[in-house]
């Protein structure tokens, strides 16, 4: 009898610790024990001085890769990037898959198009167009290919060279016999379809696309790994080329991805020649295209570009950008302080190895200042995973809030997931709040969150009116509310706020119904977990002149770098609806007409080269008549509708991240789990038989 009571016990403490163990791994609350990474903090205090001006906002940060869905995003640039685009023959439109020796040659980047306009030179730009023109998107950049080998036709791994100057004459229908693809001829066939790019064409051209990762992408086009030197080559030379044909473009490289490449170009045997005299790859490369620039007389590159696709991972060693457990959301919400934050150590091998070159915004723009003055900066691809979780909507809205206060000129998202609500939610919290066109400002003024790293504050006006002042509010809590005091320094005094949010319960953007009021320029407002708001502080108060009397408040100009007297001053302008002028009249000109830009944006107009070097293409062509496909590459066709009115008005309460929302349990901790109630079992085992022979069973 009390055998069988010791066994009874001990089965019983055998299932209790199997129904713990299942619980454990079902239970929601998993995030909140095991995820928290960074505690939560109850309150925050922010200052807001709007007399303070930091910087201008270049509204090209607003973009996202042409690849991606852009239905119902506001965005302002739009970027060819797909991994087939160094491969790109413009002639015929073939490209190569990109995947290894066995890679196919086929017309992936057009292919739904209908099949009789596959041949159609540059086809694949021509996608850009359309897609720029149905989403209103004003800002075009095009990649060029410079790797030296392009697809052929639709045998596998068989090439075409690569020729940057043609010694004929453009033709308005390429040669496609000739076993060659000249990039002057795709640039000059563009120009004189779309127009140059202060006319409205294409705004700028990137060259090419990641080369240090031409090998393992086309190894059979790029056998060796591109060296420093030779990859300093080929962009001046492209650049030339480009600068030849359209002065008015900007030239974007070397468009490289990762801190390591960043360092050495991946090739640290050839970069072994050059570390001792230069810091990193960015320091040689901005000399060096520096010096190209002098000897060619016209700068070759316009604006540094990198592409940075978080590299960190979470406690676990799971990559935080392809992870959606509790530690990865915790950790991508922190991971943009890699941009600025010179106390933020980001857990991956390559930012701790390569530490001295972090926070990366600080030290491009020093890279800059030394070796090449002028030079403008872009993240053309940037991403942080988590495109369909409150998370990835966060880290995407925290970054765009870096780019707007360091003047970053011109950034794109690149997701790499197809579900991207939460990261359309970040970029139209910025551009489109409202679902009206209301965006975030053109000047950021200084905010401040007292190093807050649950938190981060932005804010902006617009031009030199301090009347209205919007600021971007983000709670990383994962599971309070947090307290933010709003101390507001200005010359006038704000009345109210108006609140758009969007939160853990849906991507959408959303207004409170009740507006906060605000008493002698301070406000306390109460932020829901895992929350971006926009708050759109607003005042009657009337601006005086600095004669007392009533006026615009004319504040000093911010301070513009004064070191381009030797520069060609280049233009990045939205597309106009007039229609472009013919090509008789525009190869008559010899200067740009200027007369739609601002005395802000530029000095004096670049020169158009003479009239005998331009191509003899056929007719520009106004680029709103271009049919527009089948929404290639989409999966919805779902036009744009204007916003509805009445729903505006609407009264909408807060929404609250449900606690019932499904969480991911991390896979190396169920595996721990699980050994540790194996352990378990096997002692329970022991225990029982141990027993059993001590009775003499």
């Amino acid at each position: 009898m009390n055998i069988n009571k010791i066994y009874c016990k001990k089965i019983l403490s055998l299932i209790c610790a199997l129904c713990m163990t299942a619980s454990l791994l079902q239970d929601h609350s998993v995030e909140a024990v095991f995820g928290s990474t960074y505690g939560d903090t109850s309150g925050v205090n922010i200052t807001i001085d709007v007399t303070d001006t930091i910087s201008k906002i270049s509204p090209y940060i607003y973009g996202i890769n042409a690849e991606s869905d852009i239905s119902s995003l506001t965005v302002n640039a739009i970027k060819q990037t797909d991994i087939r685009v160094s491969s790109y023959n413009w002639e015929n439109n073939f490209s190569s898959s990109g995947t290894g020796t066995g890679s196919e040659n086929d017309v992936g980047l057009i292919s739904s198009y209908p099949p009789g306009r596959w041949g159609d030179p540059a086809l694949y730009t021509e996608y850009l167009l359309t897609k720029a023109i149905r989403y209103n998107v004003p800002s075009r950049y095009v990649t060029l290919q410079m790797m030296g080998m392009a697809a052929s036709d639709s045998e596998v791994n068989r090439w075409n060279e690569i020729s940057f100057n043609k010694t004929d004459s453009y033709l308005s229908q390429p040669d496609i016999t000739d076993d060659s693809v000249y990039i002057d001829e795709y640039v000059s066939y563009l120009v004189n379809r779309y127009g140059y790019a202060v006319d409205g064409g294409i705004n700028g051209y990137f060259l090419d696309n990641e080369p240090e990762n031409w090998t393992e992408r086309f190894p059979s086009a790029a056998a060796e790994r591109i060296t420093a030197d030779g990859l300093i080559d080929k962009s001046s030379q492209l650049s030339s080329a480009v600068k030849r044909i359209d002065p008015t473009a900007l030239i974007y490289g070397p468009s490289i991805s990762g801190i390591e490449a960043f360092t050495n170009l991946k090739n640290p045997e050839d970069w072994g020649n050059h570390k001792r005299e230069y810091s990193w790859f960015i320091d040689y490369y901005l000399m060096k295209m520096n010096e190209a620039s002098r000897l060619a007389g016209t700068r070759l590159l316009d604006v540094l570009d990198i592409h940075y696709h978080t590299e960190a991972t979470n406690g676990l060693l799971d990559a935080v950008i392809d992870s959606d457990n509790a530690f990865s959301n915790n950790a991508r919400m922190q991971a943009p302080r890699i941009f600025w934050d010179s106390t933020y150590t980001e857990n991956s091998a390559i930012a701790i190895s390569h530490n001295q070159h972090i926070p990366l915004i600080p030290t491009l723009e020093a890279s800059i200042n030394m070796y090449y003055p002028g030079t403008k900066l872009s993240f053309s691809e940037y991403n942080f995973g988590g495109g369909n979780h409150i998370s990835g909507g966060i880290a995407t809205a925290d970054t765009l809030g870096i780019f707007a206060e360091f003047g970053v000129h011109m950034a794109c998202l690149k997701p790499n997931t197809a579900n991207i609500d939460y990261h359309k939610a970040a970029i139209n919290i910025y551009t489109n709040y409202d679902g009206y066109g209301s965006n975030f400002g053109d000047t950021a003024v200084e905010a401040d969150n007292g190093g807050d790293i649950m938190s981060s504050v932005y804010s902006a006006i617009s031009g030199n009116d301090i009347t209205e002042m919007k600021t971007v509010l983000i709670n990383k809590n994962s599971n309070n509310v947090k307290m933010a005091s709003i101390q507001i320094t200005s010359d006038i005094d704000y009345e109210t706020a108006e609140i758009y949010f969007f939160n853990g319960s849906s991507s959408e953007i959303s207004r409170l119904n009740e507006d906060l009021t605000i008493e002698d320029n301070y406000v306390e407002f109460e932020m829901a977990p895992l929350s971006v708001y926009m708050l759109v502080f607003k005042s009657s108060s009337e601006v005086l002149d600095d004669t007392g009397n009533g006026g615009e408040l004319i504040d000093e100009p911010i301070e513009e770098p004064d070191d381009k007297s030797d520069e060609t001053i280049v233009i990045d302008l939205p597309v106009t609806e007039t229609d472009n002028a013919s090509e008789t009249d525009k190869t008559s000109e010899t200067e740009i007409s200027v007369t739609s830009v601002s005395s802000e944006e530029t000095t004096l107009p670049p020169e158009h080269v003479s009239a005998e070097t331009l191509s003899s293409v056929g007719t520009t062509v106004n680029i709103n008549e271009i049919p527009l496909p089948d929404e290639p590459y989409e999966a919805s066709t779902a036009a744009i509708t204007e916003p509805d009115e009445s729903a505006a008005e609407e009264t909408i309460t807060e929404k609250i991240p449900s606690p019932d929302d499904n969480i991911k349990v991390p896979k190396v901790f169920k595996i721990a789990v699980c050994v540790l109630l194996g352990g378990v079992l096997i002692a329970m085992l022991y225990v029982v038989f141990a027993s059993g022979k001590k009775n003499g069973r």
